[in-house]
């Protein structure tokens, strides 16, 4: 029911600003079900897609060449593309083309209230299924499977972008100059920030302008202990940052780095770029990134100056198997109205043909689980054997929480970083978001 709520509420806003709207990316804004697609309006004579990238983002460039090759193939006309590279134009596109039932033969989708609101026009295709039909459904990285799992329905309803790993990267060297050793828990982890403080060192780079960096902090006990166990409790008013041991065990991290100093001055005004070329240009020691940094993590890799750990252990608690958070990006839906026996044919081809995309033409992992290629960099190798039994995926608090109580929430976890308030004060205030 409080989804069927938010949906219509954003439905509701589309209608507000469809009147100030204006046209973004390289298609226009006809590109629906009805225009030349064909799913309803006779012959198929092209392929459309809405994204949200650009056209160096490692969708686009996967799909680009999977969709040119497969019209190709077919003896249709190229590809039609429409990208929206922001966030929130992409919201309002996508919602637009919800509100008018016109949405184009694949187009990006969050998993949440977007996701839903299509599914209640009757505008996705059921990916498990297809993945079924085709014979590849066990061929997909379970973890990824489990990222894109429907919470309303248990279905599949979005196809990953790639596999995408988080992990820490650390200066091995400055470890090896200290004596120190990879943490392998959070008690672990904050002597190893103590011992590199005292020293002189920045012990961690943290974007800190950027709401989900500070999150992944907050949120690491509770997915270690309770995969969506809190998050989904604490939307439905059953669980409390002050009652849960996981969520009070993130609340004292985030705390415990921020006053004391462990990230670097100034984090809370610091991007991801920022962050990014301050750690690999020399600065801090440790470094959430993730496998869409491997390229720039290469150079120093090789020379023997980085190395990486998985999401430490919540030490005398009992934490899942998976330690390394997998997701599959933003996801892409196949529009169930326009699905032909063309899209189903091409539906194929992109499954088949994905791996080699992935690895050869976008340097990321495939959400398959195929043999790499060789001639990778090789981190694609070194950390490939972290997550390739990984059966649990990653949950995003930032995208499972309505939006009042993400930013409300955002808030207070600014506060108990630069540690204007205490753990106490930062767990009642959340709890207060909820309505029970």
């Amino acid at each position: 029911m409080k989804m069927k709520k938010l949906t219509a509420l954003l439905l509701a806003g589309v209608m507000i600003m469809s009147a100030a709207l204006t046209g973004c990316g390289s298609g226009d804004s006809g590109s629906g079900s009805e225009k030349d697609s064909g799913g309803k309006a006779g012959e198929r004579k092209k392929i459309t897609a809405l994204l949200r990238c650009s056209e160096t983002s490692t969708k686009y460039i996967i799909l680009k060449k999977l969709l040119t090759e497969f019209s190709e193939e077919k003896g249709l006309e190229e590809p039609e593309f429409e990208l929206v590279s922001g966030d929130a134009d992409y919201v309002t596109k996508l919602q637009l083309y919800i509100n008018s039932n016109s949405l184009p033969d694949i187009y990006g989708c969050a998993n949440g209230a977007l996701s839903a609101a299509a599914k209640d026009i009757d505008a996705m295709v059921n990916v498990g299924d297809e993945l079924e039909r085709i014979g590849m459904k066990d061929d997909m990285n379970s973890a990824v499977y489990d990222f894109f799992t429907d919470a309303d329905d248990g279905n599949v309803y979005l196809f990953p972008e790639s596999l995408n790993c988080e992990f820490f990267f650390y200066r091995k060297d400055i470890f090896d100059k200290y004596d120190l050793e990879a943490p392998k828990d959070w008690d672990e982890f904050l002597a190893v920030c103590k011992t590199l403080k005292e020293k002189g060192e920045i012990p961690v780079v943290v974007a800190g302008k950027e709401n989900w960096q500070l999150m992944r902090y907050l949120s690491f006990a509770p997915w270690r202990m309770t995969k969506d166990g809190f998050i989904k409790g604490y939307m439905e008013g059953t669980e409390t940052f002050s009652d849960n041991i996981a969520a009070k065990s993130g609340a004292e991290l985030l705390h415990t780095m921020g006053t004391e100093e462990y990230f670097q001055g100034g984090f809370l005004s610091t991007d991801y770029t920022a962050a990014t070329d301050l750690f690999f240009g020399g600065t801090g020691c440790m470094w959430y990134s993730g496998s869409g940094q491997i390229t720039q993590a290469s150079e120093m890799y090789e020379a023997g100056e980085l190395g990486f750990f998985a999401v430490p252990d919540v030490k005398g608690e009992d934490n899942m198997d998976t330690n390394v958070p997998i997701h599959g990006g933003f996801g892409t839906a196949f529009n169930a109205q326009t699905y032909d026996d063309t899209m189903k044919e091409c539906f194929q081809y992109i499954c088949e043909n994905y791996s080699e995309a992935c690895y050869k033409e976008a340097k990321v992992f495939s959400p398959f689980n195929d043999e790499m290629p060789e001639g990778l960099d090789s981190l694609f190798y070194d950390l490939y054997p972290m997550f390739e039994t990984a059966t649990d995926a990653w949950v995003s608090w930032d995208d499972k929480l309505d939006s009042a109580t993400l930013t409300s929430l955002v808030d207070e976890q600014q506060k108990l970083a630069q540690g204007s308030e205490t753990p106490e004060e930062f767990e009642k205030a959340a709890d207060s978001f909820i309505t029970k």
